[in-house]
């Protein structure tokens, strides 16, 4: 068995039980996971549930962890990715996932057993409930709601408030690129109103998201990316929801700037539900990689050295990424690139 370990991470190339999970690249906190809170932004008049998974403090690890809020694809819920979210709170992350508006977790059961046989016979309908601009609120209002976080689950002083990440799959990688300065353009020139950038993330890791498939997306709509930046996407990632294709799914990365904090993933055999593993989303993805476990693996350890590179400022890390290392594990091929 290998381990890449540097402070804090020590990533294992197996997986490790926890309870009934298995979690590819478990780290050595033990990982707490609060019932699902509800925050209510009385801007919007509504509520917000929240799911959180946070590190047991220990002597050697007293906190505050960094935040890692992570935003899931159209008509998921703050279910989606747990053995990330695992991987990242074992790690010395505390990862917020919200459940958005088009998540089809908020409908009643009649309506999720309906709308769940729409999804697999016409996907893009799910899809046209995406509401970015909502979804972005929903972002900024975590981070406005710290405090509250951290009292509806009891664990005061839990979070660093200078030192948070993003991430997000499909619709929630395409929430990650706005909040992380990609534009939409209009006419050559980015459009009014669609300004959404959040400067106060550090870093941000894009899995399976948007291209130039769009027309208000150009390659310059990611000129003015400033902050690092990861993207995993692969050679199967498809989805009946969108026209994207494996190769537009990369374009975050070729049009960023190549500042030397941009990095590209790409996953030999990779389909679009792939990277978190087993789950529902499998069903939309046709036949499963006979190497999945290794994929949700290989996204974990990357995401996981990336934000604790650029977030926790760790230069061992920062090196093993660099370095390309990922692209020599067995089990699988990759291409990883950096610029």
């Amino acid at each position: 068995m290998m381990r890449f370990a540097f402070g804090i991470l020590a990533v294992s190339t197996s997986s490790v039980a926890l309870g009934q999970e298995s979690v590819p690249g478990q780290g050595p906190l033990a990982v707490r996971v609060a019932e699902v809170v509800k925050l209510h932004d009385a801007a919007r008049e509504r509520d917000l549930p929240i799911r959180v998974r946070y590190p047991k403090a220990d002597a050697e690890h007293p906190g505050p962890f960094p935040l890692v809020v992570f935003s899931h694809g159209a008509g998921g819920s703050c279910d989606a990715f747990g053995p990330l979210s695992t991987c990242l709170a074992s790690n010395g992350y505390v990862v917020v996932h919200p459940t958005h508006s088009d998540s089809l977790s908020l409908l009643s059961a009649n309506e999720r057993r309906m709308k769940g046989r729409e999804q697999l016979r016409n996907p893009r309908e799910i899809a046209k409930k995406v509401d970015l601009k909502d979804r972005v609120a929903d972002v900024k209002f975590i981070l406005d709601s710290l405090d509250e976080i951290e009292k509806d689950i009891d664990q005061p002083r839990l979070i660093d408030r200078e030192r948070l990440a993003m991430g997000g799959h499909s619709a929630g990688a395409m929430t990650t690129e706005v909040l992380g300065g990609m534009e939409f353009m209009f006419l050559g020139k980015p459009a009014a109103g669609w300004a959404l950038s959040e400067s106060r993330f550090d870093a941000l890791a894009v899995i399976s998201g948007a291209g130039t498939q769009r027309r208000s997306i150009t390659k310059d709509s990611w000129q003015h990316v400033d902050r690092p930046w990861l993207v995993i996407t692969g050679s199967k990632d498809l989805s009946a929801a969108s026209d994207e294709t494996p190769e537009s799914r990369r374009e975050p990365y070729e049009y960023a700037p190549a500042d030397g904090s941009k990095y590209l993933l790409f996953i030999d055999g990779a389909t679009h539900s792939s990277y978190q593993g087993k789950g529902i989303g499998m069903l939309l993805d046709g036949q499963s990689p006979d190497n999945l476990e290794w994929i949700c693996e290989t996204t974990n350890m990357s995401v996981l050295a990336f934000f604790d590179a650029y977030v926790k400022g760790n230069e061992a890390a920062k090196a093993w990424l660099d370095s390309g290392a990922v692209a020599d594990r067995e089990g699988g091929t990759v291409e990883f690139k950096h610029k």
